[in-house]
This record gives structure tokens, sequence and C-alpha cells, in this order.
């Protein structure tokens, strides 16, 4: 017999899907016919929803509920290496979003993909299906390590009772429904409420160290004295990890396929720069703020007595329970963990499926089909990409933000890095482009799979993308400068140097 609680539980997601169902099924309503509009909304978000929609990229199962976990399972370091990444990312964030707004707005990108064709411009078709093959690998990754967390949390919150399989199935069937009728403008009207809804958790956080712990020096000093202290805050990656992370992981975030859709998205330069400020904002929040607090209670509440969960993304949920006890706050914080968990997921899925849909079917396969066969098309890549990263949750190895460092910020990083590169150095060519990416991504499969098949996949300690990154980087370089400039013509329009 299932006990109350765990069908309030189950419940509070059903509740919250619904919602998020409602403003699938209104953007629907809202969206014109055309993929421009599906896709990016036409272009026309205002800047508050763009910087709710970065805020909420931020809030997230990876920083409220993953890496509070990794900091009591693998070490208080790993939350440090998160953090040195902002210092390239915030100083790189605003010229590459505006170069990337004002590329889209003249050429109408719809796909991550297009503004990285574009600026190579040659070799279109075997590079869309190139990076479309990256992309499409990075994000089953991505997709799968979120849905960890996403079962996880409402499992442990049941304490068990509800298998996290069972909301691992929940969570797939609800993104796929919402996700297939309103396009990103649900997504974005989505992000819009898990943003209200993530202040629930936010505040019942603040509520602890405030109240509980007395004080942000009392709960670090708990965590230090703790049992577990002397195993998690203990140096195990050496100095290079650490460097190479922050030069190249840091500068990959800038080119995460559905964030730059984002910009795509916005109405004007506006949103673009409001976006960058929600970024930021969403940072601090959700990647410096919580994981600390949280890490740290989790350390000095348990200390080496961690509960038993499914998976570790389970402790924050146990935490929260066994602070508040069952009853309608508890209700209120799991709603906002609901909201943390599914931030990602969908506006991830949008983005595959143009790639598929855009990139493949239309611009290289050069398929005629009607707009309603290819809403169908749309729905089962959809369908298909959910199903497929399924298989990296099912029965995870590592916590979800070691999975993210490990095999898919490797694959963001190859795509990312080039990409930066070619914005702002004009006699980067189609020969340079089409090498750096096939060189990355090639080194990439060899170095995890074949070559070094374990973590860091380097023998230099290095960080996991650091390595393909480089070689892919230096066959842009190398390639480009043996081989002719890229015409005149196509380097005064792209970078506005016409007169």
């Amino acid at each position: 017999m299932i006990s109350p609680w765990s069908i309030a539980v189950l419940s509070l997601l059903v509740v919250f899907f619904g919602l998020t169902l409602i403003a699938g099924y209104i953007a629907a309503k809202r969206t014109k016919k055309g993929f421009y509009e599906f896709y990016v909304a036409g272009g026309t978000l205002s800047a508050i929803t763009v910087m709710f929609t970065y805020m909420a990229t931020y809030m997230e199962a990876w920083e409220f509920v993953g890496m509070p976990a990794v900091i009591v399972s693998e070490g208080f370091e790993w939350w440090i290496i998160e953090m040195i990444f902002y210092l390239t990312f915030v100083a790189l964030l605003i010229p590459v979003s505006l170069r990337i707004y004002r590329l889209a707005k003249l050429f109408k990108y719809i796909t991550p993909i297009d503004v990285i064709v574009h600026r190579v411009g040659g070799y279109e078709k075997p590079l869309r299906i190139l990076l479309a093959l990256i992309t499409v690998y990075a994000t089953i990754i991505y997709l799968g390590m979120i849905y960890i967390p996403a079962a996880g949390v409402l499992s442990a919150a049941t304490g068990g009772e509800l298998s996290y399989h069972l909301f691992l199935a929940l969570y797939v069937l609800f993104i796929i429904i919402y996700v297939s009728a309103g396009g990103l403008r649900a997504v974005a009207y989505a992000d819009v409420i898990a943003g209200f809804t993530f202040l629930v958790a936010f505040v019942a956080m603040i509520y602890i160290t405030i109240f509980h712990w007395g004080g942000f020096d009392r709960l670090a000093w708990a965590a230090y004295t703790s049992e577990i202290a002397p195993q998690i805050f203990t140096k195990t990656q050496p100095l290079q990890y650490f460097i190479t992370m922050l030069i190249i992981y840091g500068a990959s975030w800038l080119y995460i396929p559905h964030l730059v859709v984002r910009f795509y998205a916005a109405k004007d330069y506006k949103g673009v720069l409001v976006g960058c400020v929600g970024s930021n904002t969403g940072f601090f929040v959700g990647a410096f703020l919580s994981p600390l607090l949280l890490g740290l209670s989790l350390a000095a509440y348990y200390g080496a007595n961690l509960p038993e969960v499914e998976v570790v993304e389970g402790y924050v949920p146990a935490l929260f329970k066994d602070l508040f006890g069952i009853g309608p706050l508890l209700a209120l914080i799991l709603l906002g963990l609901i909201a943390i968990t599914r931030s990602t997921i969908d506006s991830m899925l949008l983005a595959v499926a143009s790639i598929i849909d855009v990139d493949l079917i239309e611009k290289t396969l050069h398929i005629k089909v009607s707009e309603r066969t290819r809403r169908l098309i749309t729905t089962l890549v959809i369908i298909g990409v959910a199903l497929l990263s399924i298989s990296i949750a099912l029965a995870p190895e590592a916590p979800m933000v070691i999975i993210g460092y490990e095999l898919c910020w490797p694959a963001y990083s190859i795509l990312c890095w080039p990409l930066i590169v070619m914005l702002f150095w004009p006699r980067a060519n189609k020969y340079g482009g089409f090498a750096s990416y096939l060189a990355g991504f090639i080194s990439l499969i060899l170095f995890t799979y074949v070559i070094w098949p374990e973590p860091p996949h380097n023998p230099f300690g290095l960080w996991e993308g650091a390595l393909p990154t480089i070689i892919g980087l230096a066959a842009l370089v190398i390639v480009s400068l043996l081989t002719p400039p890229p015409p005149k013509e196509f380097i005064e329009e792209y970078y506005g140097l016409r007169k």
C-alpha cells in the first residue's frame, strides 16, 4: 500500500507539469506557422523572458542538487573547479553574445549550427552532418545526466517507496508532451514558472543557514569539523587540471546549443544584455551560493552517515525532509526542486529537434515536406532523443556532475572554441573551420573510448576536454594559414566592414 505522503509527492509532479502543459497550450496558440517561430519564437522574446530563461539555466539540478551531492561524495574541490570557470565565462559573455545576436538577426538563424556553418563559409552539407553528430552526442549525455536528479529527487522524498525508475519514466513523458506542443515559446513560459517556484527552495536553503545553523560561519565550522571533513576537504586533482578547466572549460559555456538559441530569440539588444544580467544573477544564486550552502549543510548535518538513496542526487531532498519533516512546507520545497530539475531538459530537446529538422532534413537532404509532416518529424525526434538519453540515467556509474565534466562538456568545448576564434579572426577559412571540427571530434572519441578510456582520458592530468580542443584549434589555425583566405566580399559582409 502506497503511503499518503508518496501519493502527495506524485501529485506534486503531476501538478507542476500540469502547469507547464498549460504553458505549452498557451504557447501553441500563440505560436504562428513556420519554424522560425517554433524554434526561436520568431525572435520576439521580451527582455524579461530572456532573463528568466538564462536564470533558470543556472538555477537547475546541476547546481542545486548535483553539486552539493558531489561536495560530500567526491570532494569540495569540485565546487572550486566549477567556480573558477566563471572568470573566463564572464569576461567573454557579452562580446560573444552580442556578436552572435547581431548575426542571428541579420541572417535569420534558426538552429545552433547556423552560426557555425555561416562563419565557416563552405562544405555546408558535410559540416552540418558533422556538427549535428557532435551536438546530438553531447545532448544525449546531457539529458541523461539531468534525468538522474530529476528522478532521484522525488524518489528520495518518498524514502524510496516510489522508485527512481518510475519518476524517470514520468519525467520523460511530461517533457515530451509539452515541448512538442509549443516549441521555444512553451519552454520560455515554463522557465518563468520555474523561476518563481525555485524561490521556494532557495528561501528554505537560506532559512537553514540562518536559523538552523545560526549563520554561515557556524555552518562552515560544523562542516569543517565533521567526521566527513578529512575526506571532502582534500585536494586530489593536479594543478594542470584546474588551469585547463579555467581556460578551456570556462569558455565552452559560451556555446551551449540551447543557450545560443536564446540569443536568436531575443527581441532586441536589450534582451541580450538583460539576459546576460540574468545569467550572472543565476550563476551567483544557483552555481555559487546554492551548492556551497547545501553542500556544507550535508556535511555538517550527516557527517559520515549520509542517507541511503538510490542516487547521490537524493541527498538534498533527504536533508530537507529530515529538517522540516513531512508536510505542506516540504511539499512547497519539493515543488521548487521539481522546477529546478527540468529547467534545461526541454530546451535541449527542442534544440536537437531543430538540428535534425532544419539542418539535416531541409538544408542537407533538401527533402520537401508539408509543415504538418515536419511537425510530426520534430515530435518523433524529441521522443527519440528523450528515450535514448534514458540509457545514461538507468544505472548511473557516477554523479551527474562528474558525467558532465568527463563526457558532455568536452563535446561542447570542441564546438565552442573554434567558433569563438572564427568570430573574431577574419583569416580563418572554410578549410580550417571544417578541419577543426573534424579533428576535434575524432580525437575526442578516440581519447575517450579507445586510447585512454579511463578519466581524464589523457596522460597529462589535463581536463578531459582540453586535448581534443587544443587539437581542433591547432587544425583551425594551421590549415587556415596554409590555404587561401576567405573571399573579401564574405569578410566585409560577415564582419560589417563594408563602408
